[in-house]
């Protein structure tokens, strides 16, 4: 079981959107703050966000509803394959320069 704690910028009715931060968890002291985030193929309007305590890493912390009327539960965790580039890009402002090579 992990504390966690919801970010305090979000609120029902908010559009998030893949890379979103849901919340936090105090992991250990080496990340006292581990970001809880959405996952990269989900966006929407959040329909609950679930109040501070504690939960396994495949309950649901938060609800959203995706622009086709669907609601998606999410969790502190998802899957992702290792070989897929996650989709950053998007979500960097214009003014931040990209790293190559």
């Amino acid at each position: 079981m992990w504390d966690f704690s919801p970010n305090k910028d979000l609120k029902q009715g908010d559009l998030i959107s893949g890379g979103d931060v849901l919340g936090y968890v105090h992991e250990n002291t080496l990340f006292p703050d581990h970001k809880i985030m959405v996952d990269p193929n989900i966006s929407g309007k959040i329909v609950e966000l679930y109040n501070p305590g504690q939960y396994n890493v495949s309950m649901p912390v938060c609800v959203v509803e995706s622009a086709d009327g669907k609601q998606h539960e999410l969790s502190m965790s998802h899957q992702w394959p290792v070989r897929k580039p996650r989709p950053v890009v998007e979500k960097l402002p214009a003014s931040e320069p990209l790293l190559t090579g």
